[in-house]
């Protein structure tokens, strides 16, 4: 059934017929609520008359809907009008990657700056379990400022796990067909997919490599007079090589294809993310935009792995002839740093006054807190400002700064650089910044941005919100989501009017961002989330149009502060180090029991003898390790992969949570197994022992609601129980396994009782005292309070007698952020983690 223009479907007025093909026909509508233009996609009666198949259409499409990728058309809605299913989607003007190829092969730039965006965004769609299966270039589309977008999952399928993992190869799926039935377009199937087998994400790695092909060289990588024919030169035949077809192709990009197109779905990927790695370090190699090198001569076969010696010493020489050249053109003009701060500690943000040559920097040196300082861009010396200790968020084109007041809540305050005392204005403030004009401050708080403060622009539905900073037009504000829903951190912009993009996502420890008046693009600080430990923070750029590219690296953190309007930048370069002190039994002297490059305590054995740790660093890669060491200083033993939670009581369990936070695994510390506890749909978070050691407590997300807590038999068959509503902080068990010492969504210490009935709030527990356990006999709760040094408190409950126990600190404070402890339960040893931070801030002149 074709639709007339002015025909209606559900709210949409349709204008135009877009196109059409098996799985439905697609017009431009007009949703006359937001006034915009949309795609809809009208199912085929096969599709919509088959309750079946329509169930895990609109299941799929869900799934995509959630993706949220800048780099795949986004599902608004799913709907039925008069017996007619259809799916709302982005309107996306442009062309099609298959009109771009019409005038043959693409340049190399085009090439690259087109197939990584295909790769995120097939990447992001693997790691939640979809694959496309019908990828090809009619599919891609690329807007005139060079964004690409995925179309049309009308044929994807949801596999169990998500792919990249081990799983998603092994595991059945669900699917829209019947089993053996051929799906998708001839010429960009894979062997497995011709055969009518299952797939998984490695099938999509495979049509990708067609289209990376055919963009390459301007033909198809397998094309026969019939359909029949084309299957079989997948199944069988190999493509004409790539060198043969276009030798410019550089040898590198050769291989990624290669590899993509291997028959064996093993031989491909592990994971797309890998793929799109690779073709991103291609891309920053040929960033300059040459063409040059890699125009080696093919090995006669696409199955170069018998010719490997040669082709690497080729390659080598080939790549060093261009890196000489390639270094000769950037040593022309370097970027020239220049360092401002010489004291030993941290410097926590800086901005550019706006004459773009004074600085104002805070700075917290030697252990003392943060003061304000300001600086000129050709001084080494550093004068400070006679305020409060304050964090700059902002200062405006009239020279008035935003601050926070170091205070809980933080409190947002303005200043003028020509002194006196700050005016307060507004507690509970996570960022600010100035509009360009100075009229008014933007504002981040509770999750919400305002602009001007009491107007909302933007609610995020979780994360914090950080970084905000106007560009330089003062039409949209761009910032930082730390913890959103879509998974890592998101970087996003919102105009005047609250209409809200995502210009990039799925970063870890995103951590500065400011514009870039003359690139106009958004510098930021961050790492991948999938990257090698914490540090190793990288200088990034996105465009507005979530072009993205990386500026600069180097041993360390580069974390960007503020871009002038001529082109300066500041960064504070810094080195993040995570320590272990410990005091064993019957010892009077701490010990360092740091092993690699960022220890963190996780907790101590009852008789003060062992404790569990985790390495999150780079020496550990992306995933993490857990170890477990006695405190006499003998060698850590590794268990295992992931963040450490919790020792069981016997010392025989380390509790671990991998990355992807969908289980925890208990691994022993001795001879055995491990164990995995898992339920579907759940995101672990942390988890701590009962006495028993035959029950857990943890917090946990399901099924999209907040964390709230559980308790789980260890040894038995049996879902967790919910013990708390949402919004409940995880806690230590009384040594009778009766009661939890947590924190609610007041803010306010409670214990709950395990078994039902009320929870009893706890009074004398101020907000910013933190628990670390109960004492041996489950009267008392020790606190901790303070960061540097923490101070340790015992707290009767009956009576509410608080009393000073001890105070942990390393001898040297500069640079040291809060401390974690763990005691036993006669406080006699204890063990703590501290985290450092030493930096120093540059301004760079010539960065680009």
């Amino acid at each position: 059934m074709t639709l007339s223009p002015n025909a209606r479907i559900g709210p949409y007025e349709v204008i135009a017929v877009l196109g059409a093909g098996g799985m439905g026909e697609v017009y431009r509508a007009r949703d006359p609520r937001l006034s915009r233009d949309v795609a809809i996609k009208v199912l085929p009666a096969e599709v919509a008359g088959d309750p079946g198949r329509l169930k895990r259409f609109e299941k799929e499409a869900r799934l995509v809907s959630a993706l949220n990728h800048p780099n795949i058309v986004t599902v608004y809605e799913i709907g039925s009008s008069d017996s007619l299913s259809y799916i709302a989607m982005e309107l996306v003007e442009g062309n099609t990657l298959r009109e771009l190829l019409v005038g043959g092969p693409l340049s190399i730039k085009k090439l690259l700056a087109i197939s990584t965006q295909i790769a995120d965004g097939l990447a992001k769609a693997h790691d939640a379990g979809i694959v496309h299966r019908d990828l090809k270039p009619e599919n891609v589309m690329v807007t005139k400022d060079g964004l690409v977008k995925i179309l049309d999952f009308g044929l994807a399928k949801l596999t169990f796990a998500a792919a990249g993992s081990d799983e998603g190869s092994q595991l059945p799926t669900q699917t829209g067909t019947s089993p053996g039935m051929v799906v998708g377009t001839v010429s960009y199937m894979s062997p497995e997919q011709a055969s009518g087998e299952s797939v998984d994400f490695r099938s999509d790695q495979f049509s990708f490599g067609s289209v990376l092909y055919e963009m390459a060289t301007g033909k198809r990588a397998f094309r026969g007079k019939t359909a029949v024919d084309t299957l079989a030169s997948i199944l069988n035949g190999e493509p004409e090589p790539v060198a043969t077809v276009n030798p410019r192709v550089p040898t590198p990009l050769r291989w990624i294809v290669e590899r993509c197109l291997e028959k064996e779905p093993e031989a491909r990927y592990a994971s797309t993310r890998d793929l799109t790695r690779d073709l991103g370090r291609l891309r920053e190699g040929l960033s300059d935009g040459s063409e040059l090198g890699w125009t080696l001569a093919s090995p006669g076969s696409r199955r170069f792995s018998r010719a490997w010696p040669l082709l690497a010493a080729l390659s080598l020489l080939v790549a060093v002839e261009l890196g000489v050249i390639l270094s000769q053109r950037s040593l022309q003009q370097p970027p020239i740093y220049r360092r401002l701060t010489f004291r030993r500690g941290a410097v926590s943000s800086s901005r550019f006054a706006p004459d773009g040559k004074t600085i104002v920097y805070g700075g917290a040196w030697e252990g003392r807190p943060t003061q304000l300082f300001s600086t000129r861009v050709d001084s080494t010396e550093s004068t400070p400002l006679p305020l409060p200790s304050a964090h700059i968020l902002s200062i405006s084109a009239t020279g008035k700064m935003a601050i926070t007041l170091r205070r809980e809540p933080p409190t947002l305050a303005e200043a003028s650089l020509a002194g006196g005392a700050p005016r307060e204005i507004l507690e509970d403030v996570s960022d600010a910044d100035w509009a360009p004009d100075g009229r008014g401050l933007a504002v981040a708080r509770k999750g919400r941005l305002e602009f001007p403060i009491g107007k909302v622009l933007y609610a995020a539905p979780s994360g914090i919100l950080h970084d905000l900073r106007f560009s330089p037009d003062g039409k949209s504000i761009v910032f930082v989501n730390s913890g959103a829903s879509t998974g890592g951190d998101e970087i996003g912009l919102v105009d005047l009017n609250g209409r809200k993009t995502a210009l990039s996502r799925g970063w870890s420890s995103l951590v500065g961002l400011a514009w870039n008046p003359k690139t106009g693009e958004v510098w930021f600080s961050a790492r991948e989330l999938a990257g090698g430990g914490y540090g190793g923070l990288v200088l990034h750029a996105v465009s507005p149009s979530g072009r993205h590219r990386v500026v600069a690296r180097m041993p360390g953190s580069l974390l960007v502060q503020d871009v002038s309007r001529e082109g300066r930048v500041l960064i504070a370069h810094v080195d993040f180090t995570r320590a272990i002190l410990a005091l064993p039994p019957g010892s009077a002297k701490e010990m360092d029991l740091t092993w690699l490059d960022f220890s963190r305590s996780v907790d101590l054995s009852d008789d003060g003898k062992a404790i569990l740790f985790d390495e999150a660093g780079i020496a550990d890669g992306a995933s993490g390790a857990v170890y477990i060491r006695k405190t006499d200083g003998s060698a850590a033993v590794r268990l295992g992969e992931g963040t450490a939670a919790a020792l069981s009581p016997d010392g025989k369990w380390a509790i671990s949570i991998p990355s992807k936070a969908d289980r925890l695994v208990l691994l022993p510390t001795g001879a055995g197994e491990q164990r995995v506890l898992r339920t579907a749909g759940m995101s672990y978070a942390e988890a701590k022992w009962f006495p028993d050691g035959k029950r857990i407590l943890f917090s946990a997300s399901a099924a999209r609601g907040g964390y709230r807590l559980y308790v789980q038999d260890v040894f038995a068959a049996g879902a967790p129980r919910p013990l708390t509503t949402e919004g409940f902080e995880i806690g230590p068990v009384s040594p009778n396994g009766k009661l939890v010492a947590t924190r609610g969504p007041d803010g306010k210490v409670v214990l709950y009782p395990v078994d039902g009935g009320e929870p009893r709030p706890v009074s004398v527990i101020n907000p910013d005292d933190r628990v670390i356990r109960w004492d041996a006999i489950g009267e008392a709760l020790f606190l901790a309070t303070g960061d540097v040094p923490v101070r340790i408190d015992r707290v009767v409950l009956a009576t509410g007698r608080r009393e000073f126990w001890k105070e942990l600190g390393p001898s040297d404070p500069s640079g040291i952020y809060r401390i974690d402890a763990h005691l036993t339960p006669d406080g006699k040893s204890y063990a703590y983690t501290y985290l450092r931070e030493i930096s120093y801030l540059y301004v760079v002149e010539g960065m680009r």
